[in-house]
């Protein structure tokens, strides 16, 4: 198993721009009272990595949810991507890298630096990921032009198999069926996110991280990972795979 130093500091791309939203967004996902919690779908855990000059994620995302009314359980699938350039030794500030693109589609630079793909009203599906995720980086100051299309795959996840309903009281195990070819694993409650092994398939909350999430409808999410690194220029970039399911569930 790959070992790696690795910071959650700019760990949530994705959640830092709040790049997307998706259909299940328009359902009644809290009480009034409730904390409003991000769109786990749209903003799935990416690691980034406290080394090197810059991290580019490929995310696939499916989320199960149940409309009820005697419709069957339905799956929206997502294809999402997230970028962050670094000098190689500041790693609080972002840098412009020019134009990215993951499979052809155009990352969106934020205020921030941070490049995310946001799905559109013509594609809301976001981008397709049926074969090797394909990067093109112009390049800009410090940041080298880089072309590189990766051969890991996409980690294999089975269904999140535990209950949907998270007791007020006591802790919550969030269980999946299966997990195959990760480095390491993200699981996540109501935001927050345990990182786990690349073959655990569960992961415990206790009841002191469910107090602070209030009640209602909220997320739970799996999202195993992989990585490659590769040098451009002298310096070196993470490529990573991710694919992520998304559950609704209930807080008591």
């Amino acid at each position: 198993m790959k070992t790696f130093n690795e910071t959650m500091k700019w760990g949530r791309f994705l959640m830092m721009v709040g790049a997307v939203s998706v259909a299940v967004t328009s359902c009644n996902l809290n009480n009034d009272d409730d904390p409003t919690p991000t769109d786990p779908a749209s903003n799935p855990p990416t690691p980034t990595f406290s080394e090197g000059f810059g991290t580019l994620a490929a995310v696939k995302t499916v989320t199960t949810f149940d409309p009820g009314y005697g419709v069957p359980v339905q799956e929206i699938v997502l294809g999402l991507g997230s970028a962050g350039f670094f000098d190689g030794s500041n790693y609080d500030q972002l840098l412009n890298a020019g134009t990215v693109t993951l499979e052809g589609e155009s990352l969106t630079q934020f205020d921030n630096g941070a490049y995310a793909y946001q799905p559109s009203q013509t594609n809301p599906t976001g981008i397709d990921f049926s074969g090797n995720p394909s990067w093109e980086v112009s390049g800009a100051g410090d940041i080298p032009a880089i072309s590189h299309t990766t051969n890991i795959g996409f980690p294999t996840l089975g269904t999140i198999t535990s209950s949907t309903t998270v007791p007020g009281s006591g802790s919550y195990t969030l269980t999946v069926s299966n997990i195959s070819g990760a480095d390491s694993v993200y699981f996540m409650l109501g935001g927050v996110v345990h990182t786990e092994p690349g073959n655990a398939t569960s992961t415990t909350f206790t009841e002191a991280e469910i107090d602070g999430m209030g009640t209602g409808t909220n997320f739970a999410q799996v999202a195993p990972y992989r990585f490659e690194p590769q040098t451009f220029s002298g310096k070196q970039f993470y490529f990573v795979t991710e694919t992520v399911k998304t559950q609704s569930v209930t807080i008591e």
